[in-house]
């Protein structure tokens, strides 16, 4: 794949509409899904899909993971194949602590971690007006910054560590 390579983990109706915003904005986008006809979709729209997270996020600066299960440390998990220094993005809300762990665990490989939880549903995914609230690294919002922009009209940063809390 080419620079500025994105990959979405869980086409489900927020992952897709984020993965369908970030290919209108002109990024290359891999996709991985469990379900073949939400791989075929996203085919169907010019993305290259995967049924693996692994498959998916090589090549990948950016990873947005949609999904709560392990896609990332798992057997054919993302977080294995990426290079030091790519972005993973997490947009399910998850409790603090579980995010602030699975920053901890992607930052100890030499990766780069948001907690970027989503709102806004279905449609403002689609028409890549999600609402961001995130927390991570300077480092991190920089890299990931045109990449939140093709997906988020709003993006709140609410620290430096992923699984601030957020209330």
């Amino acid at each position: 794949m080419s620079a500025k390579t994105t990959c979405v983990i869980g086409l489900g109706s927020m992952g897709m509409g984020a993965a369908k915003s970030l290919l209108r904005a002109g990024f290359a986008v891999a996709g991985a899904d469990v379900s073949p006809e939400r791989c075929a979709e996203f085919a169907a729209a010019g993305g290259k899909s995967f049924a693996a997270p692994a498959e998916a996020a090589r090549h990948a600066e950016i990873v947005f993971v949609f999904v709560v299960n392990d896609v990332l440390f798992g057997e054919f998990g993302a977080a294995s194949v990426l290079e030091k220094g790519s972005v993973v993005a997490c947009c399910a809300t998850v409790p603090p602590s579980f995010a602030a762990s699975n920053g901890a665990r992607l930052e100890a490989q030499g990766l780069l971690a948001i907690d970027a939880p989503v709102s806004g549903g279905a449609a403002k995914a689609q028409s890549g007006e999600m609402t961001i609230m995130g927390s991570g690294s300077a480092a991190a919002f920089d890299k990931a910054e045109p990449f939140l922009k093709a997906i988020a009209a709003k993006i709140y940063r609410l620290g430096d560590t992923p699984g601030m809390d957020r209330r």
